[in-house]
C-alpha cells in the first residue's frame, strides 16, 4: 500500500508534464482522485498505464460515491437468483472494483448479471443504486411505448462540462450544438425500460478512458428477480408482463454506437435544452433539475442563467405534454432533434440533412430536396414536400416498419403520435424558403 503522502505526490505528478498524452492524463486525473478510497489503486494504475497483464483483485471497501436523495426506479424488490451475483457491490463494484457502477476494467468482459455491476440497489433490485443521479428529459427518444427511467453515475470527482459554443468551440460543430453536456471518462449512464410495472431491460452506456463509449444490455426475467447480460450481437424476446405479451428487441453492443456517435457527443439526452425542466416524478424534486444538479456540485462550471430555452415535449405522454403556446413547428422540430439529429447532422453519418433543432429550416436540407436514400417507392417524393406528407420521406420513413424505417434500430412499433405531429407540420408549410 502507498503511504499517506502518496496521493499528494500523485496529484503533483499529474500537474506536471509527466502525463503528456491525453489518454494517460485522463486516466491519471480520475484515478488519482480515487486513491484515498481504494486500497488496490496502485496495482490497477500501474497495470493500466504500463500494460501489465492483470488488473484483478481490486475491491472498493470504503469507496465513496455521490449520492442522490431521489434515487431508484419503479418495480418490486427481490433477490437475484445467481449466487455469483449475490456479492454486494460495496465489496466488488463492477469488474474493475474502483467504485459502484464503474465501467468494467475490460470492456469486452462486462459483468454477466446486472446485480454484479453495482448499478442497482442491493435490496430493491429493480431500482437504481443510491449513487445514481436520476433525471428526465423534455423530448424523449421513441422506445415502442416503453416506460423509461434514466440516471447517470459520475466517477468520484468527475464533473459535467457544458459546451458554450460562443465562449469555446470545443465540443461544438457550430452554434446549434450549444448547451451539449460532456461527461468524463468513467461515467455510466443507466436506462431501464418497462411495461405494466415490470422491467424488460436495463441498459448501461459507459465512458472508457480512451474517450470512446460502449453499451451493454441486461435482460430482466419475468419474475423480476434479476437481469442477465445480453449477448454482444443482441437478442429478441417476448416478455409476459402479467397483463400482456410484449415483443422486445435488445440492441447489440455495436448497435448502441450506431446512434450514440462521436459526432453527436456520445450521449443523446443530456443537454441544457433537454434537461431544463421541473421533473414530473415527485421523487426527483419540485425544482428545476439543472438547479439541482448545480447545487450538487456536478458541473465544472454551471450553465449561465437564464438557461437555454427548453425543447417542448412533442405530444402528451409520461413526461407531460407540450405547453398550450407550443407551435406545431416547435413540436415537430423537437421530435426530430431528439430522435434523428444524432445521425442527421453535418458531421454525422447521414449528413445530407441537418435535423438539429437550432438549425434554420432553410439549412436543414429538407424542403423539396432529392432524398439521398431513395423515395420509399413513392414517385416524386422529396425529403419534405410542402403541404404533402404523403410525398415526404421524413414522414414516410417514420410510418413504415420495413426497409427504410426511421428510427432504424431497436424499434418495431410506429410512433403514431409523432407521425401525426410531423404530418401536421408538413401540411402547415406552404412553400420552401
Amino acid at each position: 500500500m502507498p503511504d499517506a503522502s502518496f496521493p499528494v505526490h500523485l496529484d503533483a505528478m499529474m500537474s506536471s508534464r509527466f502525463f503528456d498524452s491525453h489518454r494517460t492524463r485522463a486516466v491519471a486525473q480520475h484515478l488519482g482522485l480515487y486513491v484515498r478510497a481504494h486500497r488496490c489503486f496502485l496495482r490497477f494504475f500501474l497495470s493500466f498505464v504500463l500494460g501489465a497483464a492483470s488488473t484483478g483483485g481490486c475491491t472498493s471497501h470504503g469507496a465513496t460515491t455521490q449520492s442522490d436523495a431521489a434515487s431508484g426506479t419503479g418495480g418490486s424488490g427481490g433477490a437475484d437468483a445467481s449466487a455469483a451475483d449475490a456479492t454486494s457491490p460495496d465489496a466488488v463494484s463492477g469488474d474493475g472494483g474502483l467504485w459502484p457502477c464503474a465501467p468494467p476494467a475490460d470492456p469486452t468482459q462486462p459483468r454477466s448479471t446486472l446485480a454484479a455491476t453495482g448499478c442497482m440497489d442491493t435490496v430493491a433490485i429493480t431500482r437504481f443504486a443510491a449513487g445514481a443521479h436520476r433525471y428526465e428529459i423534455n423530448s424523449p427518444l421513441w422506445s415502442d411505448q416503453a416506460d423509461k427511467e434514466r440516471a447517470f453515475v459520475l466517477p468520484p470527482g468527475g464533473k459535467i462540462h457544458v459546451a458554450s459554443c460562443a465562449a469555446q468551440s470545443t465540443g461544438c460543430l457550430d452554434a446549434a450544438d450549444d448547451g451539449k453536456w460532456v461527461f468524463p471518462a468513467g461515467t455510466t449512464f443507466l436506462k431501464s425500460f418497462g411495461f405494466d410495472g415490470k422491467l424488460v431491460e436495463t441498459r448501461l452506456f459507459v465512458a472508457l478512458p480512451d474517450g470512446t463509449w460502449v453499451g451493454y444490455s441486461y435482460q430482466w426475467n419475468e419474475g423480476q428477480t434479476g437481469a442477465t447480460l445480453v449477448a454482444s450481437a443482441g437478442a429478441s424476446a417476448s416478455f409476459n408482463t402479467g397483463s400482456r405479451t410484449v415483443d422486445w428487441t435488445y440492441p447489440g453492443r455495436r448497435d448502441c454506437t450506431e446512434c450514440h456517435t462521436r459526432s453527436a457527443g456520445w450521449t443523446l439526452g443530456p443537454e441544457t435544452a433537454q434537461m431544463n425542466r421541473v421533473p414530473t416524478t415527485a421523487a426527483l424534486g419540485t425544482g428545476n433539475q439543472i438547479d439541482a444538479i448545480a447545487t450538487a456540485g456536478l458541473f465544472d462550471t454551471a450553465p449561465p442563467k437564464p438557461y437555454k430555452a427548453p425543447l417542448v415535449t412533442p405530444y402528451d405522454g409520461p413526461l407531460g405534454g407540450p405547453p398550450a403556446s407550443a407551435t406545431v413547428t416547435e413540436r415537430a422540430r423537437s421530435y426530430l432533434h431528439a430522435n434523428c439529429a444524432f445521425c442527421h447532422r453535418p458531421d454525422g453519418e447521414f449528413n445530407s440533412v441537418d435535423l438539429r433543432y437550432d438549425t434554420a429550416f432553410e439549412d436543414t436540407g429538407l424542403c423539396n430536396a432529392v432524398p439521398a436514400k431513395g423515395t420509399q417507392g413513392v414517385a416524386n417524393a422529396t425529403n419534405l414536400t410542402p403541404g404533402h406528407p404523403e410525398l415526404s420521406t421524413v414522414s414516410l420513413r417514420m410510418a413504415t416498419l420495413g426497409k427504410g424505417r426511421m428510427p432504424p434500430l431497436a424499434s418495431d412499433v410506429v410512433d403514431e403520435d409523432a407521425v401525426d405531429v410531423v404530418n401536421a407540420w408538413i401540411n402547415a408549410i406552404q412553400t420552401c424558403p
